[in-house]
């Protein structure tokens, strides 16, 4: 669960804290008070990309740091696997510059987007007020289910390797030709890369290296003025220390203020040898380290360019030239090893792909009937939906499944197509021909509750973030709506921006976003609501005019208030 969540200079929110609680949290204001910033927050935390354009004008970048407690155990093997501290609660951390470059931490230890969009599996489900048009795309529905059902569908190693092989098999083949003039282009690469000799992990762990010693010169001075501080204050204390022994001498009970003494004249002594050993530390590290680490950072970027990749990838970069070298090296019979090889990885990814559409397959018939109730309690009584899960074709695959080539990707062979029929007789059509804007919405609530009441992982409660995907919608069917999130709210963390007073009502939490000016500056400012003030806002979200009467009266029918 978020307990807390802080956002700095992300566009008009220049410094905001926002405590979370477990239910169903509101969150009101009038159109760019800011309601989709605190989403676009919580999206950059599970590694969403960072645009350059959210940073506050005037700053150099935007910084958003949550907290995330409970649901430990899930965490922790996450954490220990990638080498991050399996520290509670866990606090992940990101931040976007003003040239776009982008950084984060899990519990203070840097990690890269990857790791954080693995981490948002464990605690969120993220959906935007644009994510139900979704729906129109069959593209976006197999990650949609996987999404809903919180399925890890990450084939990328399975399918990199097949993509590996069968890249290196036609380059060898290809190369037969102009073996020697290939093996000459090889070697050159291979030699400039074993100059840099980058390792595994290598980029991120520099770039977390770098930040503290551009601040070697301040920290050599605050060790510096430290130690130089205990050392005249030490004489003082000692001679404290001398006269408490002479008291101790006549009053033998002021012998524990005079080992209390001792003990602080000794940690003094330490704090001293600290400091001046720091000061010796951060003096080399300011002239030396920071030095060595700004050119290693710069080889690296110097080389990305050169080899047309990120400076993460040079490492692999440079196994996967080796391999060609050896291989090339080899001779023929190296073509032989390399189809041999990919018969292997492509039977591997085939079997993983498999599995994981098995699993999808078994998910559906439960998740079309979770469906088909939501929908009802939705004012969609008749509709049903169908998940129709099939096998993607491609003609140039290695991978063969039930006797065709299929789809090498990330996410497997799988293909997924929602059709629904709103009313019984009228058959069953694809969603994106026939639902209204108002129907994709509640298809989309309808299936994101069904999901996180049957998925995996859910059985620790999630946090779900909706951003307005009650738009298209109003009447009987906004009241449906706002009791449905009411209801995922019992089981997992509910956060929603919405402009239906019958949605904001069911909240367990209402928070108003407004824009302020103060100095020229414009800024987003939070309000959590309560009593009269609340009945005022939504009865601004009813009509526009917080203080109508008939308004307030409707607000506090909504609210069960006289």
């Amino acid at each position: 669960m978020l307990t807390s969540l802080r956002i700095q200079n992300l566009a008009l929110v220049e410094d905001l804290t926002v405590p979370f609680e477990a239910g169903f949290t509101v969150l009101t204001g009038e159109t760019g008070a800011g309601k989709s910033l605190l989403v676009d927050a919580l999206a950059l935390l599970v590694g969403a990309r960072g645009d350059s354009e959210l940073v506050r004008v005037g700053s150099e970048r935007a910084v958003v740091e949550g907290v995330i407690e409970d649901g430990f155990e899930g965490w922790q093997a996450f954490l220990e696997a990638r080498g991050l501290p399996a520290e509670q609660p866990v606090v992940l951390r990101r931040e976007v510059g003003i040239q776009g470059r982008s950084r984060a931490w899990i519990n203070g230890a840097a990690c890269n987007l990857g790791d954080l969009r693995e981490a948002g599996r464990l605690w969120m489900r993220l959906t935007s007020q644009h994510d139900h048009q979704s729906l129109l795309s069959e593209e976006r529905h197999l990650s949609l289910l996987d999404e809903a059902l919180g399925l890890h569908a990450d084939l990328s190693a399975e399918a990199d390797a097949v993509r590996g092989t069968e890249a290196a098999l036609k380059a060898r083949r290809k190369s037969e030709s102009e073996r020697e003039s290939r093996l000459v282009w090889l070697a050159e690469q291979v030699q400039d890369l074993d100059k840099l000799a980058p390792k595994p992990n290598e980029w991120v762990q520099l770039r977390g290296e770098r930040e503290p010693l551009r601040h070697a010169a301040q920290l050599e001075q605050a060790f510096r003025e430290a130690a130089e501080a205990f050392r005249e204050a030490l004489p003082q204390i000692e001679t404290a220390h001398r006269a408490f022994i002479r008291a101790a001498s006549v009053l033998p009970d002021t012998q524990i203020e005079v080992d209390r003494l001792r003990s602080a004249l000794l940690e003094l002594d330490d704090l001293q040898a600290l400091g001046r050993d720091q000061a010796i530390h951060w003096s080399k590290s300011g002239v030396e380290r920071i030095e060595v680490v700004e050119t290693r950072l710069a080889a690296f970027e110097k080389l990305a360019r050169r080899h047309h990749c990120e400076p993460e990838e040079l490492a692999n970069q440079l196994q996967t030239l080796k391999e060609e070298q050896r291989d090339l090296l080899a001779g023929s019979s190296s073509l032989k090893e390399l189809e041999l090889r990919l018969g292997k990885t492509a039977e591997a990814y085939r079997a993983a792909a498999d599995a994981l559409h098995e699993r999808r397959n078994a998910w559906i018939p439960k998740l079309e009937k979770e469906v088909h109730a939501r929908l009802q309690k939705l004012g969609m009584s008749n509709a049903r939906l169908q998940a129709r899960l099939s096998l993607v074709a491609d003609p140039g695959s290695p991978v063969q499944q039930a006797g065709q080539p299929v789809k090498v990707s990330a996410a497997g062979f799988s293909a997924l197509a929602l059709w629904i029929e709103p009313n019984p007789g009228e058959g069953f059509r694809p969603l994106a021909k026939i639902a209204s804007g108002g129907e994709l919405s509640r298809v989309m609530l309808a299936f994101l509750g069904a999901g996180m009441a049957l998925g995996e992982r859910t059985e620790e409660g999630l946090t779900l973030v909706l951003d307005e995907v009650d738009a298209g919608i109003g009447g009987a069917t906004a009241l449906a709506v706002g009791a449905a999130v009411r209801e995922l709210g019992q089981r997992h963390q509910v956060l929603a921006a919405t402009h239906l007073a019958q949605v904001a009502a069911r909240a367990e939490h209402h928070g108003r976003l407004r824009k302020a000016t103060t100095a020229g500056r414009t800024r987003s400012e939070l309000t959590w609501l309560q009593g009269e003030e609340q009945v005022k806002e939504l009865a601004r979200l009813l009509s526009g005019h917080p203080e109508g009467a008939e308004a307030q009266a409707h607000a506090r029918s909504l609210l069960g208030v006289e």
